[in-house]
C-alpha cells in the first residue's frame, strides 16, 4: 500500500525499480507494475508515456541508492587505499545485502544491455563506466599522493576488480553460498596488494 506522503508518481518508480531489478526489464510486464502499484493503466500513464520511460526512471532511482551507500562508507575513509577496499566490500554487499531486492542494479541492467533499448543500453554502460572510473580515480590519486605504485594500468585493475566482483555475486547468489563470495573478496584484496604496492 502506498504510504500516503508519497507522491503517486515516486511510489511507481520505487515499485517498478524492483520489479525491473528481480525480473528484468523484458519479463517485468506493464500489469507487474500495475499489479504492484494497485494503479490502474491510466493512473500509470498520467506520470510515464510508456514501459521504457518508467525503467529509466526505475533504474535511475536504483543506481542513487548504491551511490548512497558507497558515498556513506567512503566518507569514512581518508586515503586512498582504505577507498579502494571499501569499494571492494560495499560491491561485494550487495549479494546479500543489496539497496534493493534482486542484487546489483548495475550489474543486472548490464546483463541485459546487448538487447535493450538504446535509452536503457546507454543507462548501463554510463553505470558501469562509473564504477569502473571511480577506481581508476583512486588508483591515480593514490599513486601520486605515493600511498602506492602500480604495476598495472589504472583501467586493467579496475576492470579486473570489477568483474571479479560482480561475477562472484552471482555465483554466490546462484548457489546460495556467502563463503564463494568472500574468497573472490580476498582475491580482489590479494590482487590490488600484488598490483599496487606500497613503497
Amino acid at each position: 500500500m502506498k504510504p500516503a506522503a508519497l507522491p503517486t508518481k515516486e511510489w511507481i518508480i520505487q515499485q517498478a525499480a524492483t520489479l525491473f531489478n528481480t525480473k528484468g526489464y523484458y519479463a517485468c510486464s506493464l500489469s507487474d507494475i500495475m499489479e504492484a502499484t494497485q494503479l490502474k493503466k491510466g493512473g500509470i500513464y498520467n506520470y510515464f508515456r510508456n514501459k521504457e520511460e518508467i525503467a529509466l526512471a526505475a533504474f535511475d532511482y536504483s543506481f542513487q541508492l548504491v551511490l548512497q551507500r558507497f558515498r556513506s562508507k567512503l566518507n569514512l575513509a581518508e586515503t586512498s587505499w582504505e577507498k579502494l577496499h571499501i569499494i571492494i566490500d560495499v560491491l561485494a554487499s550487495m549479494a546479500f545485502e543489496p539497496v534493493i531486492t534482486g542484487g546489483c542494479p548495475i550489474f543486472n541492467i548490464s546483463v541485459e544491455a546487448p538487447r535493450l533499448d538504446p535509452a536503457l543500453a546507454l543507462k548501463a554502460r554510463q553505470g558501469m563506466q562509473m564504477l569502473t572510473r571511480y577506481i581508476e580515480i583512486k588508483l591515480e590519486e593514490g599513486e601520486l599522493q605515493g600511498e602506492f605504485s602500480c604495476s598495472r594500468s589504472y583501467e586493467e585493475i579496475a576492470s579486473t576488480m570489477v568483474g571479479s566482483l560482480e561475477g562472484a555475486n552471482i555465483v554466490a547468489r546462484t548457489l546460495n553460498d556467502a563463503e564463494r563470495l568472500h574468497w573472490a573478496v580476498n582475491h580482489v584484496k590479494e590482487y590490488l596488494v600484488q598490483n599496487c604496492q606500497k613503497p
